[in-house]
């Protein structure tokens, strides 16, 4: 499976936007879909993708968010497995945050794994749907309150952050562009998806006047469950 490495990206800290992307990772598109599952099939025991794909009986979110969980939970469960299945034309790239990315996954094995919350899904969607009715593209809401504060009036989480990520709906590429986290120092977004601090998880793809697309994540640890 080839896996092209090509972006151009402007990215702040907790913030990336994707522009003039053609291909990244070679894309899964169309048929490639069926490709990507053979490699996942090779690194990932069945065992193994029905632990991580927690999202699979959830109504409330479409079945691309749910790969995007399922992606995320992926490189949680097992590093070097995910860099071998989803990464793997590009391990041995010199670019430094290639280089970086595999660095970090070669070290995660068996993390909590992300199960969606539909109080956290809410609060994605309505900040997804903000910046799609605002072309907007940042962390604050539409009243100017922080994401902090947003996702606390869904989900009652004590520590809680947010990725957003723009120009496609492919969860292949969404994940991965976060964990790539080109440009971006302190590796913001990459650090919230193999976070050991979080374990729920809300997740929004809607369409952008602007990066045609926007996925917002949103994580919390589970204090809320009980609230």
């Amino acid at each position: 499976m080839k896996k092209i490495f090509f972006i151009n990206t402007a990215i702040s800290v907790l913030l990336l936007f994707t522009t003039g992307c053609a291909d990244i990772f070679g894309g899964f598109f169309e048929d490639d879909d069926a490709i990507l599952q053979k490699d996942i099939d090779k690194y990932y025991t069945k065992e193994q993708q029905d632990k991580a794909n927690t999202a699979k009986d959830v109504s409330y979110i479409s079945d691309e968010e749910k790969k995007v969980i399922f992606f995320c939970n992926l490189a949680r469960l097992d590093g070097q497995a995910y860099v071998n299945a989803m990464l793997g034309d590009l391990k041995n790239s010199d670019d430094y945050y290639v280089y970086s990315l595999v660095q970090t996954l070669d070290t995660i094995k068996d993390l909590p794994m992300y199960y969606p919350n539909e109080q956290l899904c809410k609060a994605a969607e309505v900040h997804a749907n903000d910046l799609k009715s605002t072309g907007d593209f940042r962390h604050e809401s539409a009243d100017g309150s922080q994401y902090y504060k947003r996702i606390q009036k869904y989900y009652k989480g004590k520590n809680t952050s947010e990725n957003l990520a723009g120009g496609f709906d492919d969860a292949y590429m969404i994940v991965n562009i976060l964990l790539l986290d080109q440009y971006t120092p302190s590796y913001g977004h990459r650090k919230n998806i193999l976070s050991r601090k979080f374990s729920r998880i809300g997740v929004a793809i809607r369409e952008h006047p602007v990066y045609t697309y926007i996925c917002v994540q949103d994580f919390s640890d589970d204090a809320g469950d009980k609230n």
